[in-house]
């Protein structure tokens, strides 16, 4: 085995700086073709790069905070080799929910003397003013990682008896990682703690040593991955330093080869094989190694030739790959023993024998002649659409397909099956399902709204299921569709509740904050052209004699992107105005302007007030639909009806505020059940039914609900 050290390290990454073209920089960003691209990228004009030849990170500039970060001057963004951003925030910690707070960035060295790039922040505690706290960010050319040091001064007069060191860590796309845990993320002192995303992965260790000169390990606390580093008592008049080091690669088996350097501490180096039974390589995907408890040890990523490496501790390991619709035929036992290098056998992999619907099919964005009908297989594909005895051929082979159907007639019922061809497994044909077109000019029509399906998908699956029942034209959904939307699996069974509903109604998407922007969530839905950055996150459409406005409020309340809100704003206003004459004009965005809900304190009246209240006033709007808060509440204010509803299946809230504490304009709230809210159209007249399906009993499980069939509230609306 050999080892390596982080002075011989460093002194390597000094002498690439003076002996070759490597190099670091740090500068702040005055164009937004600087920023660092990815689904998670967060950075602004007026944050921080330091950057080299394999490395990218984007320091926020003090107004760029986001989530629970209180302060600017943390990691938002983190790239290897050119790749993107899939890293969420990091930020310096004491402990939840204590933070640093940072009141200066400046470049300390950009790096132009071939050495290293550093940015120095200067703060203080935000729970104790009186510790000061600087913080150095350094990036040295041709290293894969960033030091981060902070020092604090107790200058608050008293002694502190217990001070937690460390960081928050939120790993966005990037799945969390516990080394000696595999996904799992619980209390351990481990090398360090990591996440993999799509072909990028991050992990945070230290070089720290404790009293008795032993190198310290991660400390892990249970809640969102926090790695912390010692806890210490700071007498008055004193200082205490810790650091940590936060590693890119493209997978984990690199981010802990790097790690492992570091901390100087020697492995084997395992070299491998996959390719599929025909001998063709398994490219640029993803092998998962298991130790000899088949608990997951690390993962890596295969090159374009099927070669894949990881550092290992003497022991058993087992090889799969891990690819969708690809089973492992044969995982060769790997024996290390000590030795520097040794090569594993192939691992080998075969799709599926028979390929498998795993979303839909399921509908979106309706037309009077168009729809488009979206599936998603297991293994990719070519897929056909019978629809009233036509064959229709979609000839992409892929795994998630947007088809969309034209020719259609208005007003017109038709009748479709999926048929999914023979590829590398054998096809697959759904059953038949019927939607309707969207007539000339329909008087009477019927959607449903509902929202907050996260968390619970048999609890959603009912209310879905009940929501198909009743044949609506559409169905809207008002946010957080998923617990996280960038985790895979939540799409998963998000589409598996949705099945019954969604493949006869088409379904129309808000984001919400439990989204996270996620490019998962763009990828999955086709909706109208809209007004955004990415052309879904808002956006309008009619049916009938009326308008329909969805908007997303998280630009502002999760994104605290100001100038993004004064956009979406003035695209509100200017979508509005060319619809002023619709006779029904409904509105849909995610966190209310006001609730009653006290289940984690009293909420303030939301920022988006201001920005949209007096447009939806000016023109004429007649109903705001939100949810956020999972209970059903209305309020009338200045002839809007503005409703609540959060009750598709998330656990259900029940605190709310005392009947004297209530908003005076609050027309109902309840609580404890979940339920749907119907909407007829007809002509001059919309009435509004709110059914309840389903009463918790339990709000930690999934099965605490029992059916129930309750009118919860109803109104109607009449213009003439």
């Amino acid at each position: 085995m050999f080892k390596k050290s982080l002075v011989l390290l460093l002194a390597f990454s000094l002498l690439i700086s003076v002996f070759a073209f490597a190099n670091a920089k740090a500068f702040k960003v005055t164009d937004k073709s600087q920023l660092l691209p990815g689904p998670a990228a967060d950075g602004k004009v007026g944050d921080y790069i330091l950057k080299n030849e394999k490395v990218a990170f984007l320091i926020g500039q003090l107004d760029n905070y986001h989530g629970y970060m209180k302060s600017g001057g943390n990691i938002l963004d983190a790239i290897y080799c050119g790749g993107e951003d899939q890293f969420d925030e990091m930020h310096t910690y004491f402990g939840w929910p204590k933070q640093a707070i940072y009141e200066n960035i400046y470049i300390e060295k950009n790096g132009s003397n071939g050495g290293a790039a550093v940015l120095k922040l200067t703060g203080h505690h935000s729970d104790i003013p009186g510790i000061a706290i600087t913080t150095t960010y350094t990036l040295f050319p041709g290293t894969n990682y960033l030091i981060i040091k902070t020092t604090l001064v107790n200058n608050s007069g008293k002694d502190i008896d217990k001070m937690i060191l460390g960081d928050a860590t939120f790993f966005g796309y990037a799945r969390p990682f516990t080394f000696g845990l595999g996904y799992k993320v619980s209390r351990i002192d481990t090398d360090f703690i990591g996440a993999q995303g799509d072909k990028i992965a991050y992990g945070v260790t230290t070089t720290e040593r404790d009293e008795n000169g032993k190198l310290r390990d991660i400390h892990i606390s249970y809640i969102f991955a926090d790695p912390e580093i010692k806890t210490v008592a700071i007498k008055n008049g004193e200082k205490v330093t810790f650091q940590r080091i936060f590693v890119v690669g493209k997978d984990l088996s690199s981010v802990l080869e790097t790690s492992l350097d570091i901390r100087g501490k020697g492995y084997t180096m395992v070299s491998g094989k996959a390719e599929f039974a025909n001998g063709k390589p398994i490219a640029n995907s993803k092998v998962n190694i298991f130790d000899d408890k088949g608990i997951l040890y690390i993962v890596a990523y295969t090159d374009e030739n099927g070669n894949y490496k990881f550092p290992a501790n003497p022991g058993k390991y087992t090889a799969k790959v891990d690819v969708m619709g690809v089973n492992t035929v044969k995982a060769p036992e790997i024996v290390v023993k000590g030795e520097e290098e040794i090569k594993a056998d192939v691992v080998v992999g075969k799709y599926a024998e028979e390929n498998k619907v795993l979303w839909g099919p399921y509908l979106s964005d309706l037309g009077k002649d168009s729809v488009y009908i979206n599936w998603k297989t297991l293994v990719p594909a070519k897929g056909k659409i019978l629809i009233n005895g036509k064959i229709l051929e979609d000839n992409t082979v892929s795994n998630l397909h947007h088809f969309k159907i034209t020719g259609l007639k208005p007003g017109e019922e038709y009748t479709y099956s999926l048929v999914v061809e023979d590829g590398a497994a054998k096809g697959v044909t759904t059953d038949s399902y019927t939607f309707r077109t969207v007539a000339d000019h329909p008087e009477k029509f019927k959607f449903v709204v509902y929202a907050d399906t996260r968390t619970y998908n048999k609890r959603h699956r009912m209310v879905a299921d009940k929501i198909a029942e009743e044949n609506p034209d559409f169905v809207i959904h008002v946010g957080d569709l998923v617990m996280d939307g960038r985790i895979m699996s939540d799409w998963d069974g998000f589409f598996w509740a949705i099945k019954n509903m969604a493949a006869k109604a088409p379904f129309y998407p808000v984001l919400g904050n439990h989204e996270y922007n996620s490019k998962y969530y763009f990828s999955s839905f086709v909706t109208p052209q809209g007004g955004g950055d990415y052309n879904e996150q808002y956006y309008s459409f009619d049916y009938g004699n009326a308008h329909f406005v969805v908007l997303d409020a998280d630009i502002l309340l999760m994104q605290k992107d100001k100038e993004g809100m004064e956009r979406e704003t003035q695209w509100l206003i200017n979508d509005l105005e060319k619809h002023k004459d619709a006779k029904w004009k409904f509105v849909f965005f995610h966190e209310p302007f006001w609730t009653n809900c006290t289940e984690y304190g009293k909420d303030p009246v939301s920022p988006t007030i201001d920005y949209w209240k007096p447009v939806f006033e000016k023109y004429g709007v007649d109903i705001v639909f939100n949810s956020h808060y999972h209970m059903y509440e209305r309020f009338t204010n200045n002839k809007i009806e503005y409703i609540v509803t959060g009750g598709g299946g998330a656990p259900l809230y029940s605190k709310v505020r005392s009947y004297n504490e209530k908003y005076p304009f609050t027309t109902k709230d309840i609580t404890g059940i979940h339920h749907f809210v119907e909407v007829i159209v007809d002509g001059n007249q919309v009435k509004v039914l709110v059914k309840g399906v389903a009463q918790q009993t339990d709000k930690k499980k999934e099965d605490g609900f029992f059916p129930v069939n309750v009118i919860l509230d109803h109104f109607v609306l009449n213009k003439y």
